[in-house]
């Protein structure tokens, strides 16, 4: 009998009790029920319980009978059994195992193991099909064997938390534009049986009706107009829910921004989630107006990139939603590292890096990147984008032909050292946003609580990309992208405008660096709007005052590679003075904080991983002194010696520093427009770009305009 042969007859059965459908975020004790099959389970034989490598479910432990996920095991046979957690067992995308070995005995056939987990609090996203998948060695080999059928529980999100209005992001004045609102739980899930009436307020709009039911969480509203120009936000509420929309910025001349996120995988790779899933919920629930899936190709199987073609046609419809087909090259950095790959068309060619999950070598494989930039080579209808994830993109294999945009920001991090290092090279990029979303939230993920098993850390709100382009339609998105006529967001739904005359972001300019046009309109108040020249900022815009606050912010990342959380916890300390106040901006981990000791000493638990987090601080005293230690930063300045400008300490690792200024967290606006002209540009050509981070701590970058 050969392994494809065996059956539950063979292998033995298993069950999960209580089965059914548990809230994310729930807390429960579990009993997985494995009966033995016609072999039975041999003295040092072994059973695995294994669950997907996405899931940021509580830490399982066989130490602390009291703690939580504590697991244990017992057996209606004979022998005894050992039980233990091994974090990364099995094979990818299923890593992390519990292990349970028989020893001084055996199972006789239909005999029977119970696999308890107790207290385990599972997952923060949705899952249809949450699988314990079992495996068996009933003969000791360590030659594992899948049972043919897995049990599995249903996750789904938990209660309303939250009310969001999505809005288009400009429109001209009144033109009718879609209102959109959304009720998701604390983790950012939509509340798919949510039904319930929804008030919006506006005194400016025109047209919509004072209230309407929303029913699946999820829903349209109603069309709106507002006759003037400006910038308008809706408020929302449904009984206790409040919430705002996103801010429509209405003028004469609009130039349409499309929204899209070009990252994300399902369970066909290393995500979660089917492929139809993953469309449907970009454009039902995340209300994205541009899709992409981007798998990990040495996981890609034929059938998979057969069915990965036919959903991206199928679901792409030009004036609503637009999908690109496409796949990313993951290849090791030393070959050109992680690239997401567009294709224009439905039929483009799979060219993995390698196919090391999928049988061997192919003729198709092309590694390393090179090789696939010549097997591109004069076509139009493809596009790359440089990527940061478990392996980072190699700047020394860009072709300008292919390559077009750097990824800034996604689930796993912010990447300004990407951006930056690609500039400093004289490359003509434009920057992207996107979520490399492995939950199956497309356009929509929320960090993850840290991660216990495996070393992926999606600890960042997925990016967006704001895209300017004259309809949604794929050309005219294409031509946009391959224009860099676009900007990165952390997630937040800004509007970015930068301009030059006649050109936008993005645009070569042929000439001297001239006078450029700036507009930001932020989703929350502002507290950085910069222009960079080459990567340094050249430009910083005055927003709040000079008072008794200090500002204290940190940033950056370890390492460039997997593991590059940045660990910035220590102590604020006021010298000859006392802290009267505080306000922090930026945290958004769980359980990460800033906490008061005394009345001149603070507690900081913070990571960064790219993103900026800080702190405001009211200080009183004749000449107080900060004192700064945390991470790798232990400094002293005294207040007096700060200004406006920030004084910046380096900390070590890729962009790790601290800053520190005078600057108020009151009075911040939320929307600035103004003119910049560098008045002393150096020789050679330049790059300008615009840098924004705003006080919840969500941030946006525009694509360079470049002079020569």
């Amino acid at each position: 009998m050969n392994f494809g042969e065996m059956g539950p007859e063979d292998l033995g059965r298993a069950t999960v009790e209580p089965s059914g459908s548990f809230p994310v975020g729930y807390t429960g004790t579990w009993r997985i029920k494995y009966t033995a099959g016609r072999f039975g389970m041999d003295d040092q034989s072994c059973l695995l319980v294994v669950q997907r490598d996405m899931t940021d479910a509580a830490p399982l432990q066989s130490e602390d009978p009291e703690a939580p996920g504590y697991i244990c095991a017992r057996t209606d046979g004979e022998a005894k059994l050992k039980v233990s957690y091994d974090p990364w067992r099995w094979v990818r995308p299923w890593r992390g195992a519990i292990v349970v070995t028989v020893y001084d005995g055996f199972l006789a056939p239909g005999e029977k193991i119970e696999v308890v987990l107790e207290r385990w609090t599972l997952q923060t996203f949705p899952e249809t099909r949450h699988e314990f998948r079992v495996l068996v060695d009933p003969f000791g080999t360590r030659e594992f064997r899948p049972l043919p059928e897995h049990p599995s529980i249903r996750i789904v999100p938990a209660g309303p938390f939250r009310l969001e209005g999505v809005l288009p992001s400009v429109a001209r004045p009144g033109e009718e534009v879609e209102v959109w609102a959304r009720v998701v739980d604390r983790w950012g899930n939509p509340v798919e049986e949510f039904r319930g009436e929804v008030k919006v307020e506006c005194p400016e709009a025109e047209g919509l009706p004072a209230s309407s039911v929303l029913e699946g969480g999820v829903g349209t509203l109603g069309k709106v107009r507002f006759p003037r120009e400006g910038t308008y936000r809706l408020r929302l509420s449904c009984g206790r829910l409040e919430g705002m929309s996103n801010p429509v910025h209405i003028s004469w001349d609009p130039k349409p921004i499309f929204w899209a996120d070009l990252h994300g995988q399902t369970q066909d790779t290393i995500g979660t989630g089917t492929l139809k899933e993953y469309f449907s919920f970009a454009r039902d629930k995340a209300l994205v107006d541009v899709v992409s899936w981007q798998g990990n190709d040495f996981q890609i199987t034929e059938d998979t990139w057969k069915e990965v073609r036919r959903l991206t046609a199928e679901f792409h419809e030009p004036g609503r939603f637009v999908t690109f087909l496409g796949y990313e090259w993951s290849g090791l950095t030393p070959a050109g590292g992680d690239h997401n790959v567009l294709f224009l068309g439905d039929e483009g060619m799979l060219h993995r890096s390698s196919s090391w999950q999928v049988g061997g070598a192919k003729e198709t494989d092309r590694y390393p990147i090179s090789r696939l930039w010549e097997e591109f080579r004069g076509r139009r209808d493809v596009m790359a984008v440089a990527h940061v994830g478990g392996r980072y993109a190699n700047l020394d294999f860009w072709d300008p032909e292919i390559c077009r945009l750097v990824e800034v920001h996604s689930a796993h991090g912010t990447f300004e050292w990407l951006a930056e290092d690609a500039i400093r090279r004289g490359l003509v990029v434009g920057f992207v946003a996107g979520s490399d979303d492995h939950t199956g939230r497309p356009g929509l993920s929320s960090p993850l609580r840290r991660l216990t098993r495996g070393s992926h850390i999606f600890d960042a709100y997925g990016g967006l990309t704001g895209i300017y382009a004259e309809e949604l339609s794929r050309n005219a998105i294409w031509e946009a992208l391959r224009s860099r006529h676009c900007y990165a967001t952390t997630g937040a739904r800004m509007v970015l405008d930068l301009r030059c005359g006649e050109h936008i972001m993005g645009d070569v300019v042929e000439g001297p660096p001239a006078g450029m046009e700036v507009g930001v309109v932020g989703t929350a108040p502002l507290l950085d709007v910069e222009v960079l020249r080459d990567g340094d900022v050249v430009y910083r815009h005055p927003l709040g005052s000079s008072t008794d606050w200090v500002r204290a912010d940190w940033s950056g990342v370890r390492a460039k590679s997997r593991e590059k959380r940045a660990d910035w916890s220590g102590e604020v300390e006021v010298l000859g003075g006392r802290i009267e106040d505080f306000r922090t901006f930026g945290f958004k981990r769980e359980g990460e904080g800033i906490f008061r000791e005394s009345d001149r000493r603070l507690r900081v638990v913070s990571t960064t991983s790219g993103d900026t987090v800080g702190t405001f601080l009211r200080v009183s005293g004749e000449r107080p002194v900060v004192k700064f230690r945390c991470g790798n930063v232990d400094v002293e300045v005294p207040v007096r010696e700060l200004g406006r400008e920030p004084s910046e300490f380096p900390a070590g690792g890729v962009n790790l520093k601290l800053r520190l200024r005078l600057s108020s967290p009151e009075g911040r606006p939320e929307e600035v427009w103004f003119t910049f002209c560098d008045p002393d540009p150096p020789p050679g050509p330049h790059a300008y770009w615009v840098k924004v981070l705003q006080a919840d701590g969500h941030m946006a970058w525009s694509s360079p305009i470049f002079f020569r």
